[in-house]
């Protein structure tokens, strides 16, 4: 009859083997600019049967070497180094995995030394009392003991297993969740960084601006000095010449708040942190015309979410395993003697117990299949958010590639234009020094050759903070 009950429920408990929701990922970008990968494939691969194949990595790649700026990767290390963020993932992680030491040790026995010592008195009208000619008689009793206890669950159908599987996602997740922390993190300094150079460069169209509408200025008021020119011309310099002024003071006011970012996110008190104007030329890397769509099980945040579910579907089993009998171990052994001086004879004065049992679930007011249903009911909402995670990030590659791809074209037709406005304003100025046209006109040809100048270098700074997001999106890199 055991055999045959053990057999029962060894068929019941076997569930079928974790496979992560299928996620179909496209196999080319629509936005790719390289038509040669434009036909998709018949069957592409799922996104989480890639993400299973990846290692796991303990620290984010270095992806911001392409960029080649010494002054960007020193700033990516401090903030691998000091971000508090960054701390706390990493304190997260370390939570982690102690708590698959906790939950693996279910599975081993426990061992416990509890020595005693008590005195009691036994009423002298007690169940079955000691037959005396003096009557009935109350006992005092002394007792010294010094048992180790052992107590131990047998795993039979791997209820104790599967949670420490689960735990072991959770650490695989954790884990993942602090690539996600460092990718976000390195990817906003990168952010800031660019956004802050970009207004370097737009100091620099200021001051070179700035520097021509002085002349102006000091043009202008020679003429109506002269008599060439009225006073008109010389308050429009004027004005033209604080428009500038005013230009520059809200670029610099928009530095010290990209400058504080960046000291946060290095660790630092903004007030001690400082990063030298540097505006030299932008330089923007290539990006390859094709990315391989394989590369989007890279992204941490979806490893992170698959882990998630891994971790759900084993605490799923061993919900629907606590359901089914458990079988315990216990017993003790030591010394128990009624005088202190006697517990070293441990040959005459031990005692012990062996023995074991099954606990067999049969009414609990449905409290194990409800704990059950929640749990499968948690994985059903986790592998939803893991397909609409999978969207997401589709997404913001599509996005990250159409903005590089229409960023450069837009730089191109910039860069035009500043040309063609340069040429105009010389024009322009020539005919205004022949007496051939007015200061109005020399006004408008100075506003449309800086609005055009600042349109570049804004266009270039973007361009690599769109690369950034490229690069964040495709979870650190496209090697």
């Amino acid at each position: 009859m055991i055999l045959l009950l053990s057999t029962l429920l060894t068929s019941c408990v076997r569930a079928p083997r974790y496979q992560p929701p299928s996620v179909t990922a496209p196999t080319t970008w629509k936005n790719s600019t390289d038509t040669t990968f434009a036909a998709p494939q018949t069957n592409p691969a799922p996104a989480s049967a890639a993400a299973a194949e990846l290692p796991r990595q303990p620290t984010v790649p270095a992806w911001w070497s392409i960029f080649q700026d010494d002054e960007l990767a020193r700033l990516e290390q401090q903030v691998l180094a000091a971000n508090y963020s960054l701390k706390a993932a990493v304190a997260r992680v370390e939570q982690a995995r102690a708590n698959v030491t906790v939950v693996n040790s279910y599975r081993s026995p426990v061992v416990a030394l509890n020595p005693q010592a008590y005195r009691q008195r036994l009423s002298a009208y007690r169940p079955l009392p000691i037959a005396s000619t003096n009557g009935p008689q109350a006992i005092n009793q002394t007792q010294f003991y010094l048992p180790l206890n052992v107590s131990y669950e047998v795993d039979v159908w791997g209820r104790l297993r599967r949670n420490v599987q689960a735990a072991e996602a959770d650490e695989q997740a954790s884990e993942e969740d602090l690539r996600t922390v460092q990718l976000s993190l390195t990817a906003d300094a990168a952010g800031y960084y660019f956004d802050l150079r970009g207004l370097d460069a737009e100091l620099l169209v200021l001051d070179s601006a700035r520097q021509a509408r002085v002349e102006s200025l000091q043009l202008t008021q020679a003429r109506n000095q002269a008599g060439v020119d009225n006073e008109i011309a010389m308050r429009r310099a004027e004005t033209e010449l604080a428009n500038v002024d005013a230009g520059i003071v809200e670029v610099r006011r928009q530095r010290a708040g990209l400058e504080a970012a960046l000291a946060t996110l290095t660790g630092q008190p903004a007030s001690q942190f400082a990063l030298v104007p540097r505006p030299g030329p932008l330089l923007i890397p290539r990006v390859p015309a094709a990315v391989p769509a394989s590369l989007l099980a890279r992204r941490p945040d979806l490893r992170r979410t698959e882990r998630q579910l891994a971790a759900l579907n084993a605490r799923a089993d061993a919900a629907r395993l606590a359901r089914l009998p458990t079988v315990q171990l216990n017993g003790f052994v030591g010394p128990l003697s009624s005088a202190l001086g006697d517990l070293p004879k441990v040959a005459d004065s031990y005692a012990y117990y062996v023995g074991g049992g099954i606990s067999i679930p049969i009414f609990n007011g449905g409290r194990l299949r409800a704990n059950q249903q929640i749990v499968e009911r948690q994985y059903d909402e986790q592998a939803a958010q893991y397909r609409q995670t999978a969207l997401v990030a589709f997404q913001e590659v599509e996005t990250s590639l159409a903005n590089v791809q229409q960023s450069a074209a837009q730089l191109t037709v910039q860069q035009r234009a500043l040309r063609s406005a340069r040429l105009a304003g010389l024009l322009t100025k020539e005919r205004y020094r022949a007496g051939l046209t007015s200061y109005f006109e020399v006004v408008d040809a100075d506003r449309q050759t800086l609005e055009a100048a600042r349109l570049v270098v804004q266009n270039q700074a973007n361009e690599l903070s769109y690369t950034v997001q490229l690069i964040r999106a495709l979870g650190g890199g496209w090697e």
